[in-house]
């Protein structure tokens, strides 16, 4: 996961500085630099999705502290930058994730991040698994009155053949006579399905590689991503990434 981050900073030196330390660190992803504080207050929005504002607090026009009061609520984290001690306890009033005296070294940003990262993924983690024991679905099958109950969360993989969808999970397979779509609905409450191929609807938490166009997926099935389906699943995939800024 990539945590998107701005930078809001008048001094040219330190500009430089926080842009090496995101570069150097393989899921930050430098979305914007702001220079000027009246900018940064005037094109920042809710709908940017920004995880982290590094802001300085001395700046010309509008300081850290009365910035921070309009663009707290648009950021998951928001890191003082500072060489001065005397605003923490403002800064603190305003929920500032963490405080950084400069100079900003990378061992005190790799320290900063490090924690929230944690914490994040901490909380991330919890939130998947309490989705994976969401409510089980019944599944009426092709033998009469038998009837199978189904975690959603443990389904690798739906495939198509004619008129039924076979549900495959980590231990079984299991016959449906339901269209993929209808499949689909059925099992896609959380949005932790993709559809990949006319044929293939696949869960994200179950991909174990993907090859060209082909996905592997846990139980050791290759599964083809289809011409009308690529965009849609690169894209989510290259959202997933998290690869290193260096060259």
């Amino acid at each position: 996961m990539l945590l998107n981050c701005v930078i809001i900073e008048d001094e040219k030196h330190a500009i430089e500085l926080l842009q090496e330390h995101i570069e150097s660190m393989p899921y930050l992803r430098l979305l914007k630099v702001y220079s000027q504080s009246i900018t940064a207050l005037t094109e920042i929005s809710a709908n940017d999705n920004i995880d982290i504002i590094f802001m300085d607090i001395e700046m010309p026009g509008i300081s850290g502290i009365e910035l921070a009061k309009s663009l707290r609520d648009k950021t998951r984290f928001l890191i003082f930058t500072t060489a001065y001690h005397q605003y923490a306890a403002e800064a603190f009033e305003l929920e500032a994730s963490q405080y950084i005296i400069k100079p900003v070294t990378f061992a005190k940003f790799a320290m900063v991040i490090d924690k929230l990262a944690k914490n994040l993924f901490k909380i991330e983690k919890e939130a998947t698994v309490e989705n994976n024991h969401e409510e089980d679905i019944f599944l009426k099958t092709g033998m009469k009155n038998k009837v199978i109950r189904i975690n959603p969360a443990d389904i690798v993989y739906l495939q198509s053949h004619d008129n039924y969808v076979c549900v495959h999970t980590d231990k079984e397979m299991i016959v449906a006579y339901l269209t993929l779509k209808e499949a689909e609905r059925s099992f896609n409450r959380n949005g932790h399905l993709i559809q990949v191929h006319r044929s293939f609807i696949i869960s994200k938490s179950k991909i174990q590689m993907i090859v060209g166009n082909t996905v592997k997926m846990s139980v050791g099935k290759d599964v083809p991503v289809g011409n009308a389906f690529k965009h849609v699943f690169f894209d989510y995939i290259k959202k997933q990434t998290i690869s290193s800024g260096r060259k």
